[in-house]
């Protein structure tokens, strides 16, 4: 009888454990955000930290493309001036954890037209919970960012 016993609760736990998780199979929407947080350029073999910079991911209305928005940037410290660049183009991969982007390559936009001296290549990152970070290179400088979601 115990052996019984014990092979239908054996077999209940497994019934249970395979059970579809619904949440599982449901990629994460994008959602419009402002994230803040630390740029990093690469300039002449050292580190620039741009701290509490202000990033905004725009996602098209399908969720499959976004455009990243970098807000008052100085990206080295002889740059006389802060400027806002956008960066557009931006492909969205979503799982039920993570929103991965990824864009080969692309003009970013800034001041009013697109800035080709510093075409973005190599773009990479991804959002987690409330995190956002990214990688890539504006034209020869390798630029990376990492900030949390502002909440509102």
């Amino acid at each position: 009888m115990k052996k019984t016993v014990f092979i239908i609760a054996a077999l209940a736990a497994v019934l249970v454990s395979c059970e579809k998780n619904d949440k599982a199979d449901t990629p994460i929407q994008p959602k419009q955000g402002e994230y803040v947080g630390v740029v990093t350029v690469t300039y002449q073999g050292a580190n620039y930290d741009n701290n509490d910079i202000n990033v905004d991911f725009a996602p098209n209305e399908k969720g499959d493309s976004a455009s990243v928005t970098i807000h008052q940037i100085r990206f080295v410290p002889q740059m006389p001036v802060t400027i806002d660049i956008t960066i557009p183009g931006i492909a969205l991969n979503s799982t039920d954890d993570k929103i991965a982007l990824k864009c080969d390559s692309v003009i970013p936009q800034a001041m009013g037209g697109e800035v080709p001296r510093y075409k973005v290549t190599g773009l990479k990152g991804e959002i987690v919970d409330d995190e956002l970070w990214f990688s890539l290179n504006f034209g020869s400088f390798p630029t990376s960012f990492r900030g949390a979601r502002l909440k509102k």
